[in-house]
């Protein structure tokens, strides 16, 4: 992944400066909506990374639209474009909440169903999942859709996954069948 190191590095300075100026809730919050920002932007992306766009016009259209944003989190995004950074600048956010949640003991629970689920739903998963974490873990749930499962869901804790969906129950027999054990007697 090009510009993971380098996107590690800034996480790690934006986390340390948020801790001095005690508002690290705030630029995590912050640091959640930038990245949605830059991935669900496909022309913010190509403006961040195209390399015939000034510094100082992409500083000028980043203040604009992170204008809401705290002073602390505003600077931040100031000083990756001064350094010529800002095509990583969603890797940068991606990092800072890693380490933010690493920090909280936060796990994301990514479950995938084939509807929406509703948050019952959600609560009874989250609740089996939480039986085997640490006992202060804290977790935080995406909830995808895929039509494709058929029904069921996909649940991944890190480097866990719970697959109780129709479509591998249906794969899994698909391969039982072809196995062919039967053999006719004539």
């Amino acid at each position: 992944m090009a510009g993971f190191r380098a996107a590690h590095r800034y996480a790690k300075g934006l986390m340390e400066f948020a801790n001095e100026a005690n508002q690290t809730d705030v630029v995590y919050a912050e640091m959640n909506d930038v990245r949605k920002i830059i991935k669900e932007n496909d022309d913010l992306r190509i403006f961040l990374n195209s390399p015939v766009i000034d510094a100082k016009k992409k500083e000028v259209v980043l203040n604009e639209i992170f204008k809401s944003l705290s002073k602390t989190s505003q600077t931040f995004i100031s000083l990756v474009v001064r350094h010529g950074r800002e095509n990583i600048l969603s890797k940068i956010a991606d990092q800072f909440v890693n380490l933010y949640d690493q920090a909280n003991n936060i796990v994301t629970a990514e479950i995938t169903s084939a509807v929406q689920l509703d948050q019952n739903t959600i609560d009874t998963i989250v609740s089996k999942a939480k039986q085997t974490l640490a006992a202060n873990s804290q977790v935080k749930v995406e909830n995808k859709v895929d039509a494709s499962l058929i029904g069921g869901f996909i649940l991944t804790i890190g480097n866990n996954q719970v697959d109780s969906s129709i479509r591998t129950k249906l794969a899994t027999l698909k391969k039982e069948f072809s196995k062919n054990e039967y053999i006719p007697k004539f």
